[in-house]
């Protein structure tokens, strides 16, 4: 039994992947249950058998890709300079290994499409919430800028963070490393360290 419903898991997840992987290359209003089941190497019916439609297939999809990134945020170790803290976060926003423009393209295409589906809109909502729960903490751990609560230092900073984003993907001139500077210095600044001097 346990057997079944890990291969159902996988079968699952290579049809997500496959829809990734269309969404690349033609968009996801161009793509179709064909073409998903011929880049997983299946038949329109196998896909059918694990997931009712595209929009099904899609909001797996979506939801993975939340739990794998609120899997790997960086932890929050009191204790540690508030400097080292921010630089954490900062490289896994924006540093080496992590999405390109083509992954940024596919989320910016689901967020334009959960406006409209409100499973991918509650999907959304939550990784959002997690995310500024996890900012929160880590304002909660450098105290931000007087006359701003952790709160909205959090809220400030997801927003910050979701701007770079897109731009780096429509803005031919913001690198990820200018946009990893731009989020750290920010960062600091909300969290009133950009008069002090950087520590290692």
């Amino acid at each position: 039994m346990a057997r079944a419903a890990s291969t159902r898991t996988d079968r699952r997840d290579a049809i997500s992947r496959a829809l990734y992987g269309c969404i690349i290359e033609q968009g996801y209003a161009n793509t179709t249950l064909t073409d998903i089941a011929a880049r997983a190497r299946m038949t329109p019916s196998h896909v059918g058998y694990y997931f009712d439609d595209k929009a099904d297939i899609l909001v797996h999809y979506a939801r993975g890709l939340c739990e794998r990134i609120e899997a790997g945020f960086p932890t929050l170790e009191r204790g540690r300079s508030p400097d080292a803290l921010i630089d954490d976060v900062a490289a896994f926003c924006f540093g080496a290994g992590q999405p390109n423009t083509q992954f940024l393209g596919v989320v910016q295409e689901i967020s334009g499409l959960a406006v409209h589906d409100e499973r991918l809109r509650e999907i959304k909502s939550q990784h959002t919430q997690h995310w500024q729960r996890y900012l929160q903490i880590l304002f909660d751990t450098i105290t931000p800028v007087a006359g701003l609560d952790s709160r909205d230092a959090a809220r400030i900073t997801h927003a910050l963070l979701a701007g770079l984003d897109t731009n780096t993907v429509f803005d031919p001139t913001l690198s990820r490393a200018t946009a990893q500077q731009l989020f750290r210095d920010t960062v600091r600044t909300l969290a009133g360290l950009d008069a002090l001097p950087r520590t290692t």
